[in-house]
């Protein structure tokens, strides 16, 4: 990574912390100013704590400065001050013009019981409410041995059901405990699916030429792209397949009149045994094997009220099962193949099923990534507007609710909510864009991130390299500074899309680009930010004049507030 820092003497930090309590390890003054020659536009210097002074030549300029936090630990919330004399305010940000046209409308603004929004949460809470009591049943298995168990059966091992077939499943959301059997028929049979449907489901549902076309659009499209880019499943079952199930049981799962809604899930209790072996405590719940549970059509509201179209179901499965599968390959390699202590985290987890969805967008559309797409692309052709509606548009929506409110929001913050999704996904983009500038493929970084036997920070340092603070701090800037400042270093880019031309054109979007920026003025700034969160500020220096500018601030466990200056205009 090039040496974009200015050198200067540290000075002693005020940390403070949102838990209720302050630690000082003491407030001392700042060097004196040290000066920065004009800089050239795109030029963007670090400062950690110190007081730098900028000259702006005959013609004045614009600058950013952004604050970034860049722990990659602790939860708390951290203060940080901004001293400045010598600036003017200068405007929020402003996008490149840009056509209205839309692109896709699902980033309308709220829901409701007619349009709801997809609960894309439900399998993550689920999953991680028994996450420690499927780590305690996890112990090391033999990788070798596990890898001849459950992977790359013989043909003649292979028990496939055939369509017709009635199959009992424990549909309940209690993991080991708890059954709620459902028998159910098999309605369709590919070369990697099998569907199942719930004999208790509603009438009026998907014809059987539907399933065989769900069945065929997994086998095609979405187990490849998920196997090429995280690895293969297993198949403790023996049935060479993935159990696509709808249920009644998941659209029991929305009250009446709900504002969300639960599409499906995978639960990671299926890939325990019933009985214990050497190698794994027993679930009495698990259903031993690679499944879904999916939302069933209801054409008539007959479960809770909840009218759900076989168009309304048919138009996010796809998508839907290319994030619940990476969840699938990610829990049966970490317990069979990698030797894994511990399934992954759940912000590391969801990015990665982000990333899935990313990806086949890419597959649908005839497109892929580092290749700077604006909206132009995207409606160049039907194909890849579609494509991006039913599978990128919603990262796209995850990703503007984190840069609404970028300090109180972060790719690495230990939460579930949508913001988080969205800066774990665009994260993940950025960092193996960066990774992959000398060339490669994405299934390089993307399967060693699943194929680990580490999680979270320690499993991202292991695959993009020891200073994630660094990186945090770089894909900060980017926000604003990718397509949107010249001559700005790579690592401030953002490689695979242009935000700057694609959220103006966004239906829903407001015609603007999202991101929060405020003015600094000669007051200066306070604020707080979270580990891997950042602050963004304009300012003007009129011409022949100069600024002094101090970042102090941080947090009690680990990082600093580092500045990132950057001359705009």
């Amino acid at each position: 990574m090039p040496n974009r820092s200015v050198s200067f003497m540290a000075a002693a930090l005020l940390w403070a912390t949102a838990c209720g309590s302050t630690e000082s390890t003491g407030v001392v003054t700042p060097p004196p100013s040290q000066g920065i020659s004009l800089l050239a536009g795109g030029s963007a210097p670090v400062i950690n704590g110190q007081a730098v002074t900028l000259n702006s030549g005959t013609t004045g300029g614009e600058y950013l400065l952004v604050v970034t936090d860049t722990a990659t630990a602790g939860t708390g919330t951290s203060a940080y001050q901004v001293a400045a004399s010598g600036v003017a305010a200068a405007g929020t940000v402003s996008a490149p013009a840009a056509s209205r046209t839309p692109t896709a409308d699902l980033l309308s603004t709220g829901a409701s019981a007619t349009t709801p929004r997809l609960d894309i949460s439900y399998g993550a809470r689920l999953n991680e409410r028994y996450r420690a009591r499927f780590n305690a049943r996890l112990s090391t298995v033999n990788a070798a041995m596990a890898a001849s168990r459950s992977i790359g059966r013989s043909a003649a091992s292979i028990i496939v059901p055939q369509v017709g077939d009635v199959v009992t499943y424990n549909v309940g959301d209690d993991p080991c405990d708890t059954i709620v059997n459902r028998p159910s028929r098999i309605v369709a049979v590919g070369s990697q699916a099998i569907v199942a449907i719930d004999t208790l489901n509603p009438p009026s549902g998907f014809t059987s030429a539907d399933y065989q076309r769900i069945a065929a659009n997994f086998d095609t499209l979405v187990y490849p792209v998920d196997v090429a880019n995280f690895g293969a499943p297993t198949d403790i079952d023996q049935n060479g397949h993935i159990v696509l199930l709808f249920t009644r049981a998941v659209n029991a799962l929305t009250p009446r009149n709900s504002d969300s809604y639960v599409g499906g899930f995978f639960f990671s209790r299926d890939l325990f045994p019933k009985i214990a072996t050497q190698q794994l405590a027993a679930c009495a719940g698990s259903n031993v094997g690679e499944l879904f549970y999916l939302l069933a059509p209801d054409p008539t509201g007959v479960v809770n009220g909840n009218v759900r179209t076989t168009g309304f179901v048919d138009s996010l499965s796809t998508s839907l099962i290319g994030h619940e599968f990476q969840h699938l390959i990610n829990a049966s390699r970490r317990i069979f193949v990698n030797n894994a202590n511990a399934l992954e985290v759940v912000w590391l987890n969801e990015g990665l099923s982000h990333i899935a969805e990313e990806l086949l967008f890419y597959r649908q559309a005839g497109l892929a990534p580092r290749q700077n797409l604006t909206a132009t692309v995207i409606r160049s052709s039907a194909i890849a507007r579609d494509a991006f509606n039913r599978d990128q548009a919603s990262n796209v929506g995850r990703y503007r609710d984190y840069l609404v409110a970028p300090s109180a929001n972060s790719p690495i913050r230990r939460d579930d909510s949508l913001a988080t999704r969205g800066a774990t996904w665009n994260f993940l983009r950025y960092a193996t864009d960066r990774s992959l500038r000398g060339g490669g493929q994405d299934a390089t970084i993307f399967q060693a991130l699943v194929n680990s036997t580490t999680t979270g920070m320690p499993n991202l340092r292991a695959v993009y390299g020891a200073d994630i603070g660094g990186m945090l701090r770089d894909w900060s800037v980017s926000h604003y500074t990718d397509d949107a400042v010249a001559g700005i270093a790579v690592d401030l880019l953002q490689p695979s899309w242009n935000w700057h031309d694609i959220y103006p054109a966004l239906g829903g979007g407001g015609g603007t680009y999202p991101l929060t920026t405020l003015s600094l003025t000669a007051s200066g700034a306070n604020g707080t930010v979270i580990p891997g969160g950042s602050a963004f500020y304009r300012f003007a220096i009129s011409a022949n004049g100069s600024a002094n500018i101090t970042v102090s601030g941080g947090t009690s466990t680990a990082g600093f507030a580092t500045g990132t200056i950057v001359r705009i205009r």
